[in-house]
């Protein structure tokens, strides 16, 4: 089967079957609901507060809404209110005086003349405004200074006299220097004021206390005329705009110095258009306002229920692209119809639902191919035994020996080179074999149905690598070994089957292992594996495995870290993850901390004893740290074994499971009264984060291999390791690397100046008494190389 091949049938994979369509059903409804919570974080913090304000001016500029009409604005292309130009206040008398020749309904002077002028010009300006009467209004305005307190330009009351006084905001704007909502009223002075816009607009015994602002009206259809208009030299008065019974608003023809209120649709409009559109949004009753719950609940809704019908992919597509549509499509009705929406929760719900699924699909496909080689990986093997319903023949899982060794002989280049060369010589036989890949395991179903027939092929197979590869020009030697299981009728778990079966293998004594009924023996396994837990610590099957820290600037061992391992005499090597977690699950974790305690400090006495004054490491789980039980098994270990507490470093693992940070911290600080000291294990990475860090009082810090394995391709990751190693520098920790595998890391961590490593650059988990001598190697080599 070629690549493209595989591909294609791993495309197909992707409709699920009958059997999985629940699964993958629930698993869309969860990003829905994920992507609800998410949106309402969001909005929560006001990051979609521009969405909808880019939303509304989208609206504003297809509404086409016309206006009513009644309200006339009259611009005033000079400073008119400047005591200095005192002369100017008299070509506003005289157009106040032609708009009462001409019947005017109502004057509003949207300007406020704080000083007096000369007498002379005062007086005709003052008398205009009184022969209005009732018919005039005088417009203060509100500002706000830079720390938000609020600034009133009043005209005097020589002027004004005994005419109606309204406020217009010039500063109450949102993004885009847009103001959405109108006051009905300002209380400024403890005295209740009617704005602008809602006097315009002839609001009566409004029961709210705002009103939305609707921009649909096109702003050159409101009516305006200049003041030069109503009057020029020699009192010649143009009749060219009906006046009769109309509202006037007479003010600056631009944005004046204090003022950013802007409308949509018009750079450089004069500031009194906000207070017009508020007035013409009251005349014509377009004040509905649609809240962001209900749009996002209909759209949550209309997901779900694409969900629930669509069983194919192409039936989500159509119900997916029905419903952008219809969202698109909304807002232009609403916009015609004069409904404001606020529509960001509803699109922030797409656009998170839709990352999720991406997201879903990439993590998919990166599962399912290895970005080295291109080849598949075993998860794309088992899903597609799934989807293909196999039921006859084997899974095949090869493993590749001495494969780390292998990796961090050859160059970067050169080492997915490697495993495509060990594929064509599996596709020797038969060129179109598929062939899944995960580190060092390669894996293939064979359609072989007879167990001595396959013991017999996969011999053939692994004469074929008697020979070495040449990969660079260099000769590399090939350990091969295979664990197989046979599918009978049910395809599922035979790959972690077949995977387990090529553990046992050897390349000496047992290179081909068939498993026999591997998921039934496997379920009984696991059933049993806590009652056998206590057996295989009194059996000395578990047992402690010391991997050497080592000090950066003398080059010798500072510290070990005690590993708990366990061999089971049926079922071989059981890994240490698998063991710990049934310990936790059936509260046993106590039992196996004080068994791996006692052992750790008993070696560590022994390598006192010998001269080796070396820190032990024990790690603690998390889940201990919430009953002070643990301080007294501590001490009494302590007591017993004699081990110097000095020298006693317990790494506390997972801390993600650390339900009180600050009984965990009492706890801590407990055993750290008993002289040793603590560390934080695989520092960035979940929940061991700075928060934890800040809260719980550590010695040490262990970087997680994920940073330090990275440092040489990622500059993210080196960045992360010298601010970490800086920050301990800074807080006198002892910071620690962890999974250091090539000497290339190890120079880089003595650039940045890391206090101690660990990896198995140095060494990989070893026994006592190999420690002792791995200790003495060292310690002649560094003593060798200082002569």
């Amino acid at each position: 089967m070629s690549q493209k091949s595989a591909l294609s049938a791993l495309d197909r994979a992707a409709v699920p079957t009958d059997g999985r369509f629940g699964a993958r059903v629930k698993e869309r409804l969860r990003h829905v609901l994920w992507a609800v919570g998410i949106t309402l974080v969001m909005t929560a913090v006001f990051l979609l507060e521009p969405v909808d304000q880019f939303i509304w001016l989208f609206q504003s500029k297809i509404a086409g809404h016309k206006p009513s009409g009644d309200i006339v604005f009259v611009s005033v292309d000079e400073p008119i209110n400047d005591p200095v130009f005192g002369h100017r206040r008299v070509r506003l008398a005289n157009a106040l005086r032609e708009l009462d020749r001409r019947g005017v309904g109502k004057v509003y002077i949207d300007i406020a003349f704080e000083e007096e002028s000369s007498p002379a010009f005062d007086e005709p300006l003052s008398e205009a405004i009184a022969l209005l009467g009732p018919r005039v209004v005088v417009v203060d305005q509100l500002f706000h200074d830079a720390q938000g307190k609020q600034k009133i330009e009043r005209t005097v009351p020589e002027l004004a006299g005994q005419a109606t006084r309204v406020i217009s905001d010039k500063q109450n704007s949102d993004l885009f220097d847009v103001r959405w909502v109108s006051d009905f009223a300002i209380v400024i002075g403890g005295k209740k004021m009617t704005t602008l816009g809602a006097a315009l607009g002839g609001a009566r015994n409004a029961t709210a206390s705002r009103f939305q602002i609707d921009y649909g009206f096109g702003s050159k259809e409101i009516d305006s005329l200049p003041m030069s208009d109503l009057v020029t030299l020699g009192g010649k008065l143009s009749d060219d705009i009906d006046l009769a019974g109309k509202s006037v608003v007479i003010g600056y023809d631009r944005q004046n110095a204090g003022s950013s209120l802007r409308i949509p649709n018009s750079s450089n409009a004069p500031a009194s258009y906000v207070e017009i559109y508020a007035a013409e949004s009251l005349k014509a009753n377009r004040l509905s306002y649609l809240g962001p719950v209900p749009s996002m609940l209909f759209c949550a809704l209309a997901l779900a229920l694409v969900i629930l019908l669509g069983r194919t992919r192409k039936r989500r597509w159509i119900g997916y692209t029905a419903l952008v549509v219809t969202f698109f499509a909304s807002l232009i009705v609403a916009a015609r119809i004069g409904i404001r929406m606020e529509s960001s929760y509803a699109l922030g719900l797409l656009g998170v639902y839709a990352s999720y699924r991406l997201w879903t699909r990439w993590k998919r496909r990166v599962a399912h191919f290895n970005q080295d080689t291109g080849l598949p990986t075993l998860k794309a093997l088992e899903a597609r035994l799934i989807r293909l319903g196999t039921s006859s023949g084997f899974v095949v899982v090869a493993k590749v020996h001495n494969y780390e060794h292998i990796l961090k002989t050859l160059k970067v280049e050169d080492r997915s080179k490697y495993l495509l060369k060990l594929v064509d010589r599996f596709r020797a036989a038969d060129p179109n074999l598929a062939i899944f890949s995960d580190s060092h395991y390669l894996a293939w179903h064979s359609p072989i149905e007879n167990a001595d027939a396959l013991q017999e092929h996969l011999s053939g197979l692994r004469a074929i690598f008697a020979s070495p590869v040449n990969v660079g020009g260099n000769s590399v030697d090939v350990g091969i070994t295979f664990g197989a299981v046979a599918i009978e009728g049910d395809p599922i778990n035979r790959v972690p089957a077949a995977t387990a079966a090529v553990e046992e293998t050897n390349e000496a004594l047992e290179p081909i292992r068939i498993a026999e009924s591997a998921s039934h023996s496997d379920m009984l396994w696991d059933i049993s594996l806590r009652a056998r837990i206590d057996a295989a610590m009194e059996a000395g099957e578990i047992y402690c495995l010391y991997q050497p820290k080592i000090d950066r600037a003398s080059g010798s061992i500072a510290g070990v870290e005690a590993l708990v391992r366990w061999h089971d005499p049926a079922r071989g090597f059981i890994e240490p993850l698998h063991f710990v977690q049934q310990c936790e699950k059936a509260g046993r974790m106590e039992h196996l901390t004080r068994y791996v305690l006692q052992s750790a400090c008993s070696a560590g006495q022994l390598l006192h004893f010998r001269g080796t004054m070396i820190k032990m490491s024990v790690n603690i789980s998390a889940t201990l740290l919430g009953d002070m039980r643990i301080v007294g098994i501590v001490r009494n270990i302590l007591q017993a074994t004699r081990f110097d507490p000095r020298f006693l470093v317990l790494e506390v693992t997972e801390t993600s499971r650390i339900a009180d940070l600050s009984t965990a911290a009492a706890i801590l600080s407990e055993l750290r009264a008993l002289g040793l000291n603590v560390s934080i294990d695989d520092f960035g990475m979940g929940a061991a984060n700075f928060e934890t860090f800040f809260a719980l009082p550590f010695d040490e810090l262990k970087i997680d291999r994920l940073f330090v394995s990275n440092m040489l391709k990622d500059p993210k990751a080196r960045a992360i390791v010298s601010s970490l190693v800086a920050m301990g520098r800074e807080a006198r920790i002892t910071i620690v690397a962890e999974g250091v595998e090539t000497p290339e890391e190890v120079e880089i961590l003595n650039e940045i100046g890391c206090d101690e490593l660990q990896g198995y650059v140095f060494s990989r988990p070893i026994s006592l008494s190999k420690l002792l001598e791995f200790n003495e190697n060292r310690e002649e080599a560094r003593k060798a190389n200082m002569v």
